[in-house]
């Protein structure tokens, strides 16, 4: 029997700042329970940067920020059940904002216990972030 695979496309923002990455604590399907990106599945009728400003104000309740680059694209499979795969194809920008927000919030069901945070980015390992916040790390340090 053939595996069937539903795309995912994602629109992510990554923020820096003075050596800080602006995190959310991710509750769901494929990764739960550890630091991702802001951000999330494009809709269809949606533009990449639309979906992004989006699910960027929908997780962090930032509205203002500056698209600085594509920093990278990152892709994964991940089983959804019996003959059923994921294929996430994530779109990676690296974002800043300025000042930074003192006051992250959202309503979005997906953020876990540990919220919104800006995080150091010499604490955090893979063990910890989700794979596509990992690689972001490791496309802006390279």
């Amino acid at each position: 029997m053939a595996l069937e695979t539903r795309l995912r496309m994602s629109v992510l923002g990554c923020f820096v700042d003075e050596g800080d990455i602006l995190l959310i604590h991710q509750m769901t399907f494929p990764e739960p329970d550890c630091w991702d990106l802001p951000g999330g599945g494009l809709r269809p009728e949606e533009t990449l940067m639309a979906g992004l400003f989006r699910e960027v104000r929908e997780e962090t309740g930032i509205e203002a920020f500056r698209v600085d680059r594509l920093l990278t694209v990152v892709e994964g499979f991940f089983p959804e059940g019996e003959n059923r795969q994921l294929h996430g194809v994530n779109l990676i920008y690296q974002c800043s904002v300025d000042p930074r927000p003192l006051v992250l919030q959202s309503a979005d069901p997906e953020i876990g216990p540990k919220g919104i945070r800006w995080l150091p980015i010499t604490e955090l390992t893979p063990d910890i972030c989700s794979a596509r916040s990992w690689q972001a790390i490791q496309a802006i340090e390279a």
